[in-house]
């Protein structure tokens, strides 16, 4: 079974930028909602 991990990120000025790099550490942006990124990535042991 898939499992995962979770982060939250304040939108934050060159927000760009930012998800680029989240996006390279395997991170998926999945919603944003007042303000606050939620990504998730699958879990390694």
């Amino acid at each position: 079974m898939k499992r995962f991990e979770y982060k939250t990120v304040s939108i934050l000025w060159k927000t760009e930028r930012k998800l680029n790099q989240l996006g390279y550490e395997g991170w998926e942006l999945v919603a944003v909602m007042n303000g606050t990124l939620y990504l998730k990535r699958e879990y390694n042991d």
